[in-house]
């Protein structure tokens, strides 16, 4: 098969060390029910700030439900101070891709969770390329891609760069614990010393997009990290996590909680057929671990990655079925 073109092709894969997965998933749940927990803020109010995701669902729940949890990366929507060098200017990187793709099927069996790989190929509309360029195309380009992979969306939720850096503001910072130090000067990161260490949203930010991680090397200086197609997930995986954890410890402090909760309302965005009870009932449930959906090595010169049986079978495996 012939890959096509590709945005990102020649790029260096990430190749940090692959940590516990929770991704993006357990984040976002623990910081919805905060923001419907969030006592003093008008509901009304928090409804009307969260975005809103232009794509026509019918949700279908004879079946269970499944969510689908985007990570975006628009270079329209930087943290407030960011320098665009490190990012790249709207013209350089245009559009917005999927950099992260979580589903959560929850059904009478109980609940399954997939990380999709956002390198994986996909088809639908008449076109094929990796997931996370379908986003290019319109969000309705990326469910019919899922659906492709035998994925239905009947809820949509995403969050971009510049919310996920007030989340993590919000709520005080994460820890996490590196196994030694670290740098990307492409995306302004350097971390010189392993170890529990705080992040702040702007550090935490680049540690999660870090795509060259370079790590001391033996003679002295840096060496590029140890090539491992899923670490950057990974990486993004422990970050999440530990944020999770301490949004988690804002229930107890209502004066941070309210803080969360507002960062919360301005920086997700929602299908409109998705309501904010939706939210609750999503936000109360028992998510437990991602598992990475199977996926073939990159293709030599290329990121992209082709589906396998294991795919498939992993699809059917966690109850899902797409009609489209």
């Amino acid at each position: 098969m012939t890959a096509p073109h590709d945005p990102d092709a020649g790029q260096a894969r990430p190749g940090r060390r692959r940590s516990s997965s929770r991704r993006w998933l357990r984040a976002t749940a623990a910081v919805l029910l905060l923001v419907l927990l969030a006592a003093g803020v008008d509901v009304a109010v928090l409804s009307a700030r969260m975005g809103a995701v232009e794509v026509d669902l019918t949700a279908d729940d004879r079946d269970g439900s499944t969510w689908v949890l985007l990570g975006l990366d628009s270079r329209a929507a930087l943290p407030r101070g960011a320098d665009a060098a490190a990012f790249g200017t709207t013209e350089e990187v245009p559009g917005s891709r999927a950099d992260v793709v979580l589903v959560v099927h929850r059904s009478d069996a109980g609940t399954r969770v997939l990380s999709v790989p956002r390198d994986l190929l996909v088809t639908g509309g008449g076109q094929s390329g990796r997931l996370a360029l379908t986003w290019l195309r319109g969000p309705g380009a990326t469910v019919a891609a899922l659906c492709g992979l035998g994925i239905p969306t009947d809820h949509l939720v995403t969050v971009d760069l510049a919310g996920f850096t007030d989340l993590v503001d919000a709520v005080g910072g994460v820890e996490v614990d590196l196994p030694g130090p670290v740098r990307d000067p492409q995306a302004g990161l350097l971390l010189p010393r392993g170890g529990a260490q705080e992040l702040d949203g702007a550090t935490a930010l680049a540690l999660v997009r870090s795509r060259h991680p370079e790590t001391p090397a033996d003679g002295g200086g840096w060496a590029p990290s140890p090539v491992d197609p899923d670490a950057r997930a990974a990486t993004a995986a422990g970050v999440l996590r530990a944020f999770a954890d301490r949004a988690a410890e804002a229930r107890t402090r209502p004066w941070r909680l309210q803080r969360v909760a507002w960062a919360a309302s301005g920086a997700v965005s929602r299908d409109p057929g998705t309501s904010l009870a939706d939210l609750a009932s999503f936000a109360g449930t028992e998510l437990g671990t991602a598992e990475v959906l199977p996926a073939g090595p990159p293709v030599e010169g290329a990121l992209l990655r082709l589906p396998t049986p294991a795919t498939a079978a992993a699809v059917a495996a966690a109850g899902l079925s797409c009609g489209g």
